[in-house]
């Protein structure tokens, strides 16, 4: 009995951290999309600050999508002479008072037109957006409106920009890694509260320790949520010209500058209403050839599609996904989806047992 509870117990306390670090990359995403619709409409940065403040002031009203849209989001890993790949791929949907993220692990397993069954981010580097694009809509059998992909290799210049940010590093950093594609990576942080500029934050996100991908994690989104504290300081105001000048490189988009507003909009429709959800593609972890891939789990992902997060999606599809995808005996699964059916049955069984306890006369 208390280790089911301790498992329940740690099972929330995964939700509510993935939930705050969802709501800082709303605020970013949310913060961006105003400064460039703004862009779109008043390119004099000299009279940036009055028009944005009046733009995004909480009297007015900003635009919604009146009916569900769909935008693939991804942080691509561009570097010289190489497209790069998108080390983070995420689908929003939005509709006029509704948002759902669906998170897109790059190590999944997905069909590739012309190249076969390859990892997701691998999309990118052999067809761009486009491909990319193309690629999820075939996996999750829905269509795209828009994309925007933020070239990561801009990041140090956006934090710059920003001021740096103030964070808690909870221990010594120390790494080398001179032959690491970038040039070399060479960490040195000391413990203790620190402001980073540009490169000591790319420093902090990629320190890699005992922990391995779980600590490196939990150090994103502590980054995240200090990037949404700092680009909500009213000092960050002066700073929008400067801000816009290196996100517009760092971000490319076919959304217009009246739909960038309408993201804005909706989201903020979202959050007022309380209609944010969240989730993961599921599935199963598997080592092939000494690759690393997730093998998605076709009729999981379509309950987690159609009931957590409310796409309008074709249950066949999922039932054939479920096939076309099989995991070998040694594969680990995946799932931090919320799930109602098994909450629902942990629930029962707490509750039945609560009874047996109550007739114990020990």
């Amino acid at each position: 009995m208390r280790e089911r509870l301790e498992e329940k117990r740690k099972k929330f306390l995964c939700k509510m951290r993935n939930r705050k670090l969802f709501w800082s990359l709303i605020l970013c995403f949310l913060i961006i999309m105003c400064s460039l619709a703004h862009l779109g409409f008043n390119s004099d940065f000299t009279r940036i600050k009055d028009g944005l403040t009046e733009k995004i002031a909480p009297e007015k009203v900003l635009p919604t999508f009146s009916k569900p849209t769909t935008i693939m989001l991804m942080g691509v890993d561009e570097r010289k002479d190489d497209v790069g790949r998108s080390d983070t791929l995420m689908i929003l949907n939005l509709s006029e008072d509704k948002a759902s993220l669906l998170t897109i692990p790059r190590d999944t397993l997905v069909y590739i037109e012309r190249h076969g069954y390859q990892k997701i981010n691998a999309a990118y580097a052999y067809g761009g957006a486009k491909l990319a694009r193309e690629t999820v809509e075939d996996f999750l059998g829905i269509d795209i409106d828009y994309y925007v992909t933020i070239n990561k290799s801009r990041f140090a210049e956006v934090i710059d920009a920003m001021g740096g940010v103030d964070i808690y590093v909870e221990r010594d950093m120390h790494y080398e890694d001179p032959w690491d594609d970038d040039g070399g990576l060479y960490i040195d942080l000391k413990q203790g509260l620190q402001h980073l500029d540009g490169q000591t934050a790319i420093e902090f996100v990629r320190f890699r320790d005992a922990e391995g991908d779980v600590g490196r994690v939990r150090r994103q989104q502590a980054f995240m949520r200090a990037c949404a504290d700092r680009l909500t300081e009213p000092s960050m105001l002066i700073k929008i010209p400067e801000l816009l000048s290196v996100a517009v490189k760092a971000i490319d988009t076919d959304l217009s500058s009246g739909k960038m507003l309408a993201v804005a909009g909706s989201l903020k429709s979202a959050e007022a209403a309380r209609n944010v959800k969240t989730g993961v593609v599921p599935g199963w972890l598997q080592y092939i050839d000494g690759v690393s891939y997730l093998i998605p789990d076709g009729e999981r992902l379509g309950k987690v599609m159609r009931k957590n997060l409310d796409f309008k999606v074709d249950k066949k599809h999922f039932e054939e996904l479920t096939y076309e995808y099989t995991p070998g005996n040694d594969a680990d699964y995946y799932d931090v989806n919320f799930n109602p059916e098994k909450d629902m049955r942990l629930m029962d069984y707490m509750e039945r047992r609560k009874f047996d306890l109550s007739d114990n006369k020990l």
